[in-house]
């Protein structure tokens, strides 16, 4: 299967909020200022500045200070005073140009709370062709990070050629140069190429003949001269941004050539040297050559692996020959799905081989590692086996399919207190290049949770998890992330861990405190001795629960926290990992967790892709915990030609099936899962969120 490797988002959205957003500053004491900052720019001081700057020379006719202060609210997270000043703003009769620089605002306010429809909405009420220069700049910035995380990347791009010629920031002209080509890289190549002419050997780059353009100016928009210019407070009819503006042809062109062939050489590094010099001499003047993407500066070291013998080690017998055959199974579709997809008849399809690891020892191993000229190792998937495999093979490539112990090094540096105490340096770990790490971690997909949670604003979240070493392991690496998120706040995540299913309701009683209050109400009956008309009350400082459960104690677990939250308070949201997320061939248990966010692999929250039927068909009524396995086999395979380019860089990620995968400085593969819910029974998708949130 071609799956397309695409520079990795995450890192480019966290610059962009950062440069989108204010930066977080330091709120020092400024002298009185009359001259308001620019709007959208880092600001220096806190709302309570701004706001009482309004009341001492605002009016009505001049709203920049309270503007101001909304920017700044939105910085401090201050949604529900934000709120209020927008309000406030929204009764006021604005011209256009206000009434879009308020959408604006509300869009920013939107985004900070990671309410991805609510932001394009106040987007698309925002008249872009109104905005000043740095406003529009805002704008784009913003509008181009939802269509990435909305996975636009026409829409994405069209925008970020629109943003690219008004930049004038070299940092932040490398950096959406570097997203440009990821989200170009990801549309068709046939769309890519639709501008070019009789494509040749070194010719992917023709350009079409010269044609009279309309003048443009310095930004590259294309300037109207047949139509008068419109006055501001003339009534606007609100356009999509490629309407509004005009993105020059050929400055789009030469990108649209850039990216066709980067997509099509990315994995030849010698053919994609020759076609970046050609590009180069066809398009002499195009900006990206002052600033080219980070992608096509190193690309003598992005050869990637091209085994020719692939041993694969997994358990094919005895306790774990289930998950085994699992992996197996999804390692293979992935090998057909390329067999099908090879069109070049010079390229060599490697040979696999399948040791069962429950039969065959580690000496045995790397003999028959010789014999057949073996060149890369998919495997063990046990700790165990991979400890003691890796010591026998360390010149080998190698993506171990759980995570790897690493060796400290030794530390050359010291440090001497004032009690001429030597301290030696904390060791780094010893990572052999070509070592990769493929495990699947729980403690992970909560440190994601935490990250999710705060992302949606919850101040007090406290975790569910089962009496187990397994569910504390879980729990303390959510509270952990937690405390990495809050540095500022003194709340402790509480952590509640339950036993049988047949004590959860009095485990829930517990947790929410209604155990107490109805003690409280069975004291005031004894002490009245008369009936009274009573209410339980269930605690009000949590307002996010995580829980990590089976799907069987889940079932449980939200009905009987539903019932035990006071009627007049406001629902708890629910989060909850994978592990409670499972097939429901009668869609009946689906129904009763309406509204329960979860986190899992795109893999299983898309069973209309084509991949998922295919599976379904030739291999029915698996369970997800079996699926899961069979994502981890089909991405094995799919990675090992993608290890070289995610290792040379960091900011690169490949679309796999558990998730959007990375690779950590340790050489572990981490990936990103994705989030759902059911409403009614219907799968819904919901934003993820991203590191700058």
């Amino acid at each position: 299967m071609n799956v397309l490797l695409k520079k990795r988002i995450s890192r480019y959205l966290t610059v962009i909020a950062t440069i989108t957003f204010i930066s977080a500053c330091t709120t020092t004491a400024t002298p009185p200022k009359d001259v308001p900052p620019a709007l959208f720019s880092e600001l220096e001081d806190s709302a309570a500045f701004y706001l009482n700057k309004d009341e001492q020379l605002g009016s009505d006719e001049n709203l920049i200070w309270q503007f101001l202060a909304v920017q700044a609210l939105i910085k401090e997270r201050k949604f529900v005073m934000a709120d209020a000043v927008i309000a406030s703003l929204q009764q006021k009769p604005l011209n256009d140009l206000q009434a879009s620089t308020l959408n604006l605002l509300l869009a920013d306010k939107f985004y900070a709370q990671n309410k991805l429809p609510e932001t394009q909405s106040a987007l698309s009420d925002v008249a872009p062709e109104l905005l000043e220069e740095p406003d529009l700049i805002h704008y784009l910035k913003l509008q181009s990070t939802l269509y990435i995380r909305n996975e636009q990347p026409l829409e994405a791009g069209d925008t970020i050629l629109l943003l690219a010629p008004r930049l004038t920031i070299d940092s932040e002209k490398q950096t959406y140069n570097d997203l440009l080509l990821a989200q170009l890289s990801l549309l068709s190549y046939e769309q890519l190429t639709q501008y070019l002419t009789e494509p040749q050997e070194s010719g992917d780059v023709a350009i079409e003949p010269e044609i009279d353009e309309p003048p443009t100016n310095a930004n590259g928009e294309t300037l109207n001269t047949d139509e008068p210019q419109v006055e501001l407070q003339t009534e606007k009819v609100i356009t999509p941004v490629a309407s509004s503006l005009s993105i020059d042809q050929a400055f789009k062109e030469g990108w649209y050539a850039l990216a066709a062939l980067y997509q099509k050489n990315k994995f030849r590094p010698n053919r994609l040297s020759r076609e970046l010099a050609h590009w180069k001499a066809g398009f002499p003047e195009h900006p990206a050559q002052q600033f080219m993407p980070l992608a096509l500066t190193n690309i003598a070291e992005m050869s990637p692996y091209q085994p020719d013998n692939i041993a694969i080690l997994l358990p094919l017998s005895g306790r774990f020959e289930r998950q085994g055959k699992a992996i197996q199974l999804g390692l293979l579709n992935a090998y057909y799905h390329q067999q099908k997809s090879i069109t070049d008849e010079q390229s060599i399809v490697p040979k696999l081989h399948f040791f069962d690891t429950q039969t065959v020892d580690n000496n045995t191993l790397v003999e028959n590692f010789k014999t057949a000229n073996i060149d890369f190792v998919v495997g063990p998937l046990m700790k165990s086996e991979i400890e003691a495999l890796l010591p026998l093979i360390e010149t080998m490539p190698v993506l171990a399919l759980n995570s790897i112990a690493r060796e400290a090094k030794p530390s050359n540096t010291a440090t001497i207190t004032e009690n001429n105490d030597v301290i030696e340096q904390p060791s780094a770990p010893h990572v052999i290049d070509w070592h990769y790490a493929f495990p699947l971690s729980p403690e992970d997909e909560a440190q994601q949770a935490a990250q999710m949670i705060h992302a949606n604003a919850h101040k007090n979240p406290l975790v569910i998890a089962p009496n187990s070493n397994y569910g504390k392991r879980v729990a303390n690496a959510f509270k952990a992330q937690w405390a990495v998120l809050t540095p500022e706040s003194d709340v402790q995540v509480e952590s509640h861990y339950f036993g049988s299913k047949a004590k959860l309701a009095r485990f829930i009683d517990d947790v929410l405190h209604t155990d107490k209050s109805k003690q409280r109400i069975n004291q005031m009956k004894a002490i009245t001795g008369v009936p009274l008309e009573t209410e339980v009350r269930s605690r009000r400082d949590v307002d996010a629960i995580y829980i990590v459960s089976k799907r069987d104690e889940l079932i449980l677990l939200k009905p009987f926290i539903d019932v035990s939250v006071s009627p007049f308070a406001q629902k708890i949201p629910l989060y909850a990992s994978s592990r409670s997320h499972s097939a429901d061939r009668n869609n009946m248990q689906n129904k009763e967790l309406s509204n329960l966010v979860f986190s899992d692999n795109p893999f299983l929250l898309d069973p209309e892709s084509e991949l998922s039927k295919e599976v379904e068909n030739a291999w029915k009524r698996q369970s997800f915990s079996t699926l899961r396995l069979f994502a981890l086999g089909f991405d094995s395979y799919q990675l090992i030609e993608q290890l070289v380019y995610l290792q040379n860089n960091q900011d690169a990620i490949y679309k796999g099936l558990i998730g959007d995968i990375s690779l950590s400085s340790d050489n572990s593969i981490e990936a990103k899962l994705s989030w759902a819910k059911y409403q009614n029974g219907v799968l819904f998708e919901v934003a993820s969120p991203t590191p700058a949130e």
